[in-house]
């Protein structure tokens, strides 16, 4: 039986149980609907008496057990309606605290996502397990919002009369100018979904330029976030990153562009503005979640007082704070931020091959930072988690592998159901009930990872 299955019959079990308290047994007298706290003091039962003349004062008027301006909630199917939107949000606390605090569930219910033209999921526990490389690895494509809507280049193509795009000119022209399209096979003409981050089981994906969802693999359900007000963002290159505060109980996603803060609230489903951007306006990829905080490269003077930092979010507090970059890194465009193991790293991203990275092995600390070299060089790597084996699960350039940090031996993963030619982007995710629709209405404490 599926996850949702088993959970969806719990869920039926909990309305049964608790209906009991609307749909009591007429039998019981302890379970009357009607009982003495609701009638008059001077109310006295008419089955025990004869019918009143019509000289006796009539009987007063007993309150509905239920309001009369609402005749749905006469109905069953309404109530057990009520009842699934106010028991959903504690049946999801409770199964994501499970996950958490249970390494079996923990490893059952951890996938890793990628994109790729589309979305897809693969199993965590079918990666490195047992300690040996499962060569029939399976992607299972996921359905998301937007899915279907044509990038750029569908549109061009769709525009097009048998191969040949027509560009008027002006009404002067006697001669409109063709274009001959040849488009090669395999290109996808879906749009790139960037993942901006994923937290107790919800993924912020962004399937379309500065549209923004909170969306649940699991569940399939999904929020569009909606667009800043214009007073708060400002046009320009954005990078995004997104959260889970703790201080709060609510979800965040931070927006950073041109110099502006702006912070997005799922329990109250709206912007608002912090503090402008402390540090240099050079900052091109999402932002990473460790310790409550939202973290990127950043560098901040000029000349001699030039220097690189990891510059950090606090989700709870709305305010950056920094700490010291590896000594060797010098220019923080060319650098990002990662997490291994719960550990913050900083790895090179772009110009050239490199085979090293630094690992922060105490948060916070500067003089923690240890360089680790690799067997393998990258120019672009993203550390995602520890495979079954121990061994470490990497996204290098667009490919996927298993890297053993004792042996320096590797081996790269073959994904059937992924097309290798396009490359992709990973990161991973829990299986979880969290709605995104529900959530800010529930306001439900999360349990601490």
């Amino acid at each position: 039986m599926s996850l949702i299955a088993k959970l969806g019959s719990i869920m039926l079990l909990l309305i049964a149980v608790q209906a009991q308290e609307f749909f009591p047994s007429s039998t019981s007298e302890e379970s009357s609907l009607f009982s003495e706290a609701e009638f008059p003091q001077d109310f006295q039962d008419p089955t025990n008496q004869s019918p009143p003349s019509p000289s006796q004062t009539p009987l007063p008027k007993v309150a509905a057990p239920f309001p009369s301006e609402d005749p749905s909630i006469h109905n069953p199917t309404a109530i057990c309606r009520a009842k699934c939107a106010e028991e959903y949000p504690l049946l999801a606390k409770a199964h994501l605290k499970q996950t958490i605090r249970n390494d079996y569930f923990y490893s059952q219910r951890k996938r890793v996502i990628i994109s790729s033209h589309n979305l897809y999921s693969i199993e965590y526990e079918s990666i490195g397990k047992h300690g040996s490389f499962d060569e029939n690895l399976v992607a299972l494509e996921l359905d998301y919002p937007l899915k279907d809507k044509p990038n750029g280049l569908a549109e061009l193509v769709n525009s097009a009369k048998d191969g040949v795009l027509y560009c008027e000119g002006s009404e002067d022209d006697e001669f409109p100018v063709m274009v001959k399209l040849n488009v090669p096979c395999g290109v996808d003409l879906r749009n790139w979904v960037d993942i901006i981050g994923s937290c107790n089981g919800l993924v912020c994906i962004a399937p379309d330029e500065d549209t923004l969802f909170l969306f649940n693999p699991s569940t399939r359900e999904s929020k569009r976030i909606p667009d800043p007000p214009s007073g708060l963002a400002r046009d320009g290159l954005s990078v995004y990153g997104f959260g889970f505060d703790f201080g709060n109980d609510d979800y965040k996603v931070v927006k950073l562009g041109c110099g502006a803060v702006c912070v997005y609230s799922l329990r109250t489903d709206s912007w608002g503005k912090v503090e402008n951007f402390p540090f240099d306006d050079n900052v091109y990829e999402s932002g990473v979640l460790l310790n409550g905080n939202i973290h990127w490269m950043a560098s901040r003077g000029e000349g001699a007082n030039y220097e690189c930092v990891v510059a950090a979010f606090s989700l709870e507090k709305e305010v950056f704070c920094d700490m010291p970059a590896p000594e060797t890194v010098d220019a923080s465009v060319e650098f990002v931020v990662g997490v291994l193991n719960g550990c913050l790293c900083v790895l090179h991203s772009r110009n050239q091959m490199h085979n090293d990275f630094w690992v922060m092995t105490k948060y916070g600390v500067g003089e923690s930072w240890t360089k680790l070299t690799l067997s393998i060089s990258y120019i672009c790597m993203k550390p995602l988690c520890l495979a079954q084996n121990g061994e470490a699960l990497l996204e290098v350039d667009g490919k996927l592998l298993l890297y053993n940090l004792e042996d320096d031996s590797y081996k790269y993963l073959v994904i059937h159901g992924i097309p290798a030619e396009n490359g992709f982007e990973a990161d991973t995710y829990l299986e979880s009930l969290v709605s995104p629709n529900s959530y800010y209405r529930s306001h439900i404490e999360m349990p601490r990872v």
